[in-house]
């Protein structure tokens, strides 16, 4: 197993979260006096395994799950009818210790990247270009890890080494915080009125090889 990065003390995290419950209690009363959701939910069936291949699919742009005590992380595998940015925003509980940590997988099982606490306070938040297809994503509490084939670990924040290859699970290797999460995705398609840059240059040949034509005629 690799060496881990250094991290602040969970006693530090705790109070960090402590300081934010009060900005998200407020949220949730403004949405409870009458802000209404733009996705159903879909809701964590049992305990979601933290092995990739066993991933419970989500059929809904919503999550909500827990991870409970020595809960070593959720995977679900979501597919997207159409490619587009990618943004996933991971809340915890008010009232918990939840420190959310995430991450992003392909189809192959490879680590693509990872968040801890970019949402705000301990909240995670990632995006990532994605095409139409699967992809995974796993959520724990702080400090969360994946592992590949060769047992070596990977922190889920930023992004992966080079060549770390196909994940095999998620692990929590320190202590662990339950609670309750939510996870809200949303995907801002591309834009349709922008050529790529291959569709340019090859727009770019064609203008120059009619060019080339006219004045050949000439």
């Amino acid at each position: 197993m690799e060496k881990l990065p250094a991290s602040a003390t969970k006693i530090e995290r705790k109070a960090e979260r402590m300081k934010t419950n009060l900005n998200k209690l407020s949220l949730a009363l403004l949405l409870a006096a009458g802000m209404t959701s733009a996705h159903a939910t879909y809701i964590e069936s049992g305990d979601a395994s933290n092995f990739l291949a066993s991933a419970q699919l989500a059929t809904d742009m919503q999550i909500q799950g827990t991870i409970g005590q020595g809960d070593e992380g959720d995977v679900y595998k979501l597919v997207f009818g159409t490619g587009g940015l990618l943004t996933i925003n991971a809340t915890g509980q008010i009232g918990t210790n939840l420190d959310t940590n995430i991450a992003l997988f392909d189809a192959g099982f490879q680590a693509l990247i990872g968040n801890d606490d970019s949402g705000g306070g301990l909240d995670s938040m990632l995006t990532y270009a994605i095409s139409a297809g699967t992809y995974y994503i796993g959520i724990g509490d702080y400090e969360m890890y994946a592992i590949n084939a060769s047992n070596q670990a990977w922190f889920m924040d930023g992004l992966p080494p080079a060549g770390f290859g196909a994940v095999s699970h998620i692990e929590n290797l320190i202590s662990i915080d339950p609670g309750a999460y939510t996870l809200a995705l949303s995907v801002q398609p591309r834009s349709n009125g922008v050529p790529e840059p291959a569709t340019v240059g090859l727009l770019g040949l064609g203008l120059l090889g009619l060019g080339m034509m006219r004045r050949k005629r000439a």
